[in-house]
């Protein structure tokens, strides 16, 4: 199976974590720029202030960036139309298998495995009793996140299969 670095056409096989109201079109280019895949959180945001800041990721990156759909969002219909729009992948985040099976079924390009001790607060599972279930249930890349923040870790979501990891919380603390 192809890495996600591969799959996506960026350097490395790391996805920026959608930080609601903290990953702006300029922090998801600064992320792609470095060679991960940047993400727009949309948070609570309207589809006119998604717009800009897919924008200004433009202006300052001609890399591939994403969008993060927050579902409960009362706008999330109008973001979901503009995601479309857009052409990106989709990569639901997934708290457990049977979940992660039904989207593969229903055309998800690949599953970004979430466990608990992640920023978006998933599920009950951890990261890393999560990842190898999902990986066995479906056909799919499958992403890890949640709690990864070291490159022992990483190495770990490799080892139980995982095609690339998703991280935030150490990327914001990153000077770089």
């Amino acid at each position: 199976m192809k890495t996600l670095n591969e799959i996506l056409g960026t350097e490395f096989p790391f996805i920026q974590g959608g930080m609601a109201n903290i990953a702006t079109g300029e922090f998801a280019a600064a992320c792609s720029n470095a060679g991960a895949l940047g993400m727009i959180a949309t948070g609570g945001w309207d589809g006119d202030r998604l717009r800009q800041e897919i924008r200004r990721a433009k202006e300052l990156t001609d890399k591939p960036f994403g969008v993060n759909l927050m579902l409960m969002s009362p706008y999330a219909d109008d973001i979901a139309r503009i995601i479309l729009e857009e052409g990106v992948k989709v990569f639901p985040v997934v708290a457990a298998s049977i979940l992660a099976k039904r989207l593969a079924n229903l055309g998800a390009d690949a599953v970004i495995a979430e466990g608990t001790a992640s920023g978006g607060h998933v599920g009950e599972m951890t990261t890393m009793a999560l990842v190898p279930q999902v990986i066995d249930a479906v056909d799919v890349p499958v992403i890890a996140a949640g709690g990864i923040a070291s490159g022992r870790q990483v190495a770990a979501a490799f080892a139980l299969g995982a095609c690339g990891i998703q991280m935030g919380t150490c990327l914001l603390a990153s000077e770089e």
